[in-house]
């Protein structure tokens, strides 16, 4: 029954059993008959009707399968009359005809149509026969012919394949045919075509299936016989050219036409209702075109009546049965609850106390069952569970006093993990802050502070834009920035410059990173900055060592020649003149050799110092190596070149050079070319430019000489002409010998390694340098012949020594020329093969700038090279800073630290950033790293701090003839300094 009544809020969370009246409601007892009830239907209808769409989807799928095997059935007959087809074509030759001409296949075939013309037709149900020659011309026929472009096509198959061709043509009718090659005299002689209808299949289909079939061909002409109307579909666009039960059958396409398209049609099964019947209608492709070829179908009608009436009848019974028990389960419901739902009454009236906490006035209303257990049911344990939870929420209520003091201190614990990130934060050495979504700053640590110089009240609320400065801050940044606070973004890494408080910038390198947000938090990004200023100060140093010279500070060789390059392109190209001069200074060596590579390092300063007084802002001033300076004059005349080269002389002569306790006075010479009057090229103007120093040098130090081509092409010739006939007679009289000089393993301090160094001796038995011989040897080609020897010698040398027990790696110098040599290779493989030396004892180097000369060239040398074993190295690395990048490309495993590096290691800051950032470059590229000019104990101190692999040098030892120390451990040589 349904009551209603109303009441206060205050006597539902407070109700008091004994002065309240219980208040009404739906009984439970009827929301489960109620509930139970819909329960019931919902799943007797469920169930029914899944029981129905289980019995559509079974007879669908059983009508799939059916439909599958009609499909195979058609398929099979359509092959088993093409075969019977190809068959007969075989046999008809074989009859005998009515006329004696065998000589002609064409007229006895001919023949046999005449005789067999009804057994062809009536027994094998041939209805066109022909026969083409194998030109593709129609020489017989018989029976009803239909010549269209498909039919010639087969035919034209069939001799130029020279095997059956089966083919399908559906016109007004659809006909089989099949197109036979014959023989004849083992020759071919032609093609038998046959055709017969396609009705034939139908028919023996309906004798299998039982099922209705018809053939469907598309529309050609409109026809107004009235047979033809009837078979006309105009909504599908087809006509019907043979079906079974065609006064029933017709009436079922022509109305399911009308209600469904020919492409649904073909696309599922469709059951149709007509005349008070179902039927199921399919179509079948008959070419391999497959539903989409509209030229011809087979349409499959299939009565499926009796089957859909037998699924609605076993519906209908299922939910009468549902009903029946509907009805029989909610009598029985009612009865079970009655009087349980009255003891449950009881125990809900009593459970309001729980909220008041008067757990003692519910454990009197509700005292625990005493009833046997068999008797006891849910009610029972609900009475129970109340006065058990009762006693629980007594409990609980003490145990939540208990939590809440404990809460209080988690909150003291929480509030000191606090103070512990603040001071982490506050002590990292990097600057953290915080952004929110507006990209305003809200929390700097301490390390950010002291590099930006602002306070936390002065930092906080600011935008994080307005501290960022200099050339890299770019749009894009602020974009980043944005979609990283947005949440398009994760991570941001970027390297700006950030302006202090005080003016300065510092160059931070930042990783912005978005956090985890919380709704309630507005911090939405955190901001890592590391300061790498210093870093990016020493990489700019790097890049100024690139182009100029350390100790000079003037431009380097190769910035030289590029800016001489484009002032000699654009004077060229605008008609200008300009000058170069080309000078060293006189005697530079004896004051090395007398005062030490330290004071002549101070006189190169004091003359970079005194050029750039003398010169004008645009001209070029270089130092080219050693002694060697240059200096490229804008846009002057032969007076300006000659004045401007007085100029130099004579201021550079009032310079004077204390050294050994009295003054050195400076003088030079100067060679003088114009360009473009003396050459087109650099190299030319270089050349040109030396050999007038030479002459100057020749006419007395301290001079200035103009070069002339006539001078230049004598003096040349007499150089190149007198050591030519030199190096061809020492190589005659094999008066090349060997040097050899120790290279220390820094770290082992012992001497595994060698540099050969080769030396000529003229008929006075003395020494003469390379320095002097190599050029003219690479000029004149002689120096092929040169690296041939020197490779010899020192291979023959390897293998005594280790014959010896000296198990060490000789360093063989090869010349700039030596990438072009196509003999070198060959000659190394004849040695190691004959020597048997072990080639990884074997080191070749190349100086660095004939190496980047010509890369390729350079890079395939290299690896045939170390194709057999051998090791590479790179000689006066450094030189040509900007060459890192052609580090990468080549094979090479020891770098050599260039020595004008080296000399002055213990004195100059810029000399050991340099070779400190050698040796890592070589390291990081997995390179052993080699110094050169090794001259006192300071100098190997820094190299072994700086981690380089080896040293050689005077302080480690002199190149000799020979090797005379004994060897120790491993066939090594222990190394001291009294070496």
């Amino acid at each position: 029954m349904f009551k209603s009544v109303a009441f206060s809020a205050k006597n539902i969370l407070m109700p008091d059993p004994e002065q309240t009246p219980a208040p009404r409601f739906l009984s439970l007892k009827w929301k489960a008959v109620l509930v139970f009830s819909l329960v019931l239907v919902t799943i007797n209808i469920s169930l029914a009707g899944l029981a129905y769409l289980g019995l559509q989807r079974q007879f669908a799928q059983q009508r799939e399968q059916i439909y599958l095997g009609h499909i195979k059935e058609i398929r099979g007959l359509i092959k088993t009359s093409y075969q019977r087809m190809e068959q007969l074509a075989d046999i008809v030759p074989l009859l005998r005809g009515d006329r004696a001409d065998k000589n002609s296949l064409a007229g006895k075939i001919d023949s046999i149509f005449e005789r067999h013309g009804h057994l062809l037709q009536i027994v094998w149900g041939v209805e066109i026969a022909s026969f083409y020659s194998s030109e593709n011309k129609l020489l017989v026929s018989w029976g009803q012919q239909v010549g269209t472009d498909r039919i010639l096509e087969w035919v034209r198959a069939a001799n130029k394949r020279e095997r059956p061709i089966t083919g399908l043509d559906c016109g007004e009718r659809c006909l089989q045919y099949v197109a036979v090659p014959l023989l004849a005299n083992d020759e071919r002689a032609g093609v038998l075509l046959l055709g017969r209808s396609l009705a034939e299949v139908v028919l023996s289909f309906r004798q299998i299936s039982g099922d209705d079939i018809g053939i469907m061909t598309a529309v050609k002409l409109p026809s107004e016989n009235a047979t033809e109307l009837r078979r006309l579909m105009p909504e599908w666009g087809m006509r019907m050219a043979a079906l079974t039960n065609a006064e029933r059958n017709l009436l079922v396409l022509r109305s399911l036409s009308e209600g469904h398209s020919l492409a649904e049609v073909a696309s599922q099964h469709v059951w149709y209702h007509h005349a008070g019947r179902e039927y199921e209608v399919r179509l079948i492709p008959i070419n391999k075109a497959g539903v989409e070829n509209r030229e011809a179908q087979l349409v499959v009608i299939s009565d499926v009546t009796r089957a859909l009436a037998d699924i609605r009848l076993a519906t209908r019974r299922s939910l009468l049965g549902g009903l029946v028990g509907l009805v029989v389960s909610e009598t029985l419901l009612l009865l079970l609850l009655w009087k349980p739902m009255a003891r449950l009454q009881r125990v809900v009236l009593s459970l309001p106390y729980l909220a008041e906490h008067a757990f003692e006035k519910v454990r009197a209303r509700l005292s625990h069952s005493a009833q046997p257990a068999w008797g006891r049911d849910e009610i029972d344990v609900l009475n129970d569970t109340a006065v058990t939870l009762s006693y629980q929420l007594e409990a609980l209520q003490a145990e939540i006093q208990d939590r809440t003091r404990h809460l209080a201190e988690r909150g003291d614990d929480l509030a000191r993990e606090r103070d512990f990130v603040t001071g982490l934060l506050n002590t990292a050495q990097v600057i953290i802050l915080t952004q929110d979504s507006a990209g305003r700053v809200t929390m700097l640590n301490r390390q950010g502070q002291k590099i930006t110089g602002y306070g936390a009240d002065q930092i906080t609320g600011r935008p994080f834009y307005e501290l960022l400065a200099g050339d890299k801050v770019s749009p894009e940044l602020f974009q980043q920035l944005e979609e990283l606070r947005t949440g398009r973004r994760g991570q941001v890494r970027v390297d700006t410059g950030l302006q202090c408080q005080n003016g300065s910038q510092r160059t931070i390198s930042w990783f912005h990173s978005r956090l985890a947000v919380h709704p309630s938090s507005d911090v939405v990004v955190l901001s890592v900055g590391h300061d790498v200023t210093e870093r990016e100060q020493a990489e700019q140093r790097l890049a100024w060592l690139a182009d100029h010279d350390p100790l000079t500070e003037l431009f380097n060789r190769r910035r030289f020649q590029h800016e001489f390059e484009q002032i000699l392109g654009a004077s060229i190209r605008y008609g200008t003149q300009g000058g170069l001069l080309y000078f060293d200074l006189d005697q530079f060596k004896y004051i090395n050799d007398t005062s030490g590579h330290q004071a002549g390092d101070a006189l190169l300063r004091m003359v970079a110092d005194k050029l750039r007084q003398v010169v004008r802002g645009s001209d070029i001033v270089a130092r080219l190596g050693g002694d060697e300076f240059a200096v490229v004059i804008r846009e002057c005349d032969v007076e300006s070149a000659v004045r401007v080269a007085r100029k130099v002389c004579t201021q550079l002569s009032t310079l004077e050079f204390p050294a050994r306790g009295g003054n050195h006075s400076i003088s030079l010479s100067i060679g003088i070319a114009l360009f473009p009057l003396h050459g087109a090229t650099v190299r030319d103007l270089m050349a040109n430019a030396d050999v007038a120093m030479y002459q100057a040098k020749e006419e007395g130090r301290g001079r200035w000489h103009l070069f002339s081509s006539d001078e230049q092409v004598r003096e040349r010739m007499q150089q190149r002409v007198y050591w030519k006939e030199q190096i061809e007679q020492a190589l005659r009289e094999d008066r090349f010998l060997l040097y050899f000089q120790p290279v220390l393993d820094i770290r082992t301090h012992t001497i595994g390694h060698y540099e050969v160094l080769l030396r000529m001796y003229d008929h006075r038995g003395r020494i003469i340098s390379p320095a002097q011989f190599i050029p003219v040897a690479e000029q004149s080609g002689l120096i092929h012949a040169i690296d041939h020897l020197v490779l010899r010698k020192a291979i023959a040398q390897q293998a005594k020594l280790w014959s010896q027990g000296y198990h060490l790696t000789l360093s063989i110098n090869l010349s700039g020329r030596v990438v072009d040599d196509p003999e070198l290779v060959p000659i190394l493989e004849d040695l190691l093969r004959t020597t048997g030396v072990n080639p990884s004892s074997l080191m070749f180097e190349v100086t660095e700038t004939a190496a980047v000369a010509d890369l390729a060239a350079a890079e395939g040398f290299m690896h045939r090279i170390k194709a057999h074993g051998c090791r590479f190295a790179v000689d006066d690395f450094g030189v040509g800073f900007s060459s890192f990048f052609y580090l990468k490309r080549l094979p090479v495993d020891y770098v050599k630290i260039d020595g004008m590096f080296v000399r002055e290691l213990a004195k100059s800051h810029q000399d050991q950033v340099f070779v400190k950032a050698l040796s890592e470059v070589a390291k990081g590229l997995g390179k052993k790293a080699v110094a050169e000019f090794v001259e006192d104990a300071e100098a190997l101190a820094l190299l072994h701090e700086y981690g380089v692999d080896y040293a050689q040098g005077h302080y480690i030892g002199r190149p000799t003839p020979h090797i005379v120390e004994t060897p120790c451990a491993e066939g090594k040589v222990a190394w001291s300094h009294a070496q």
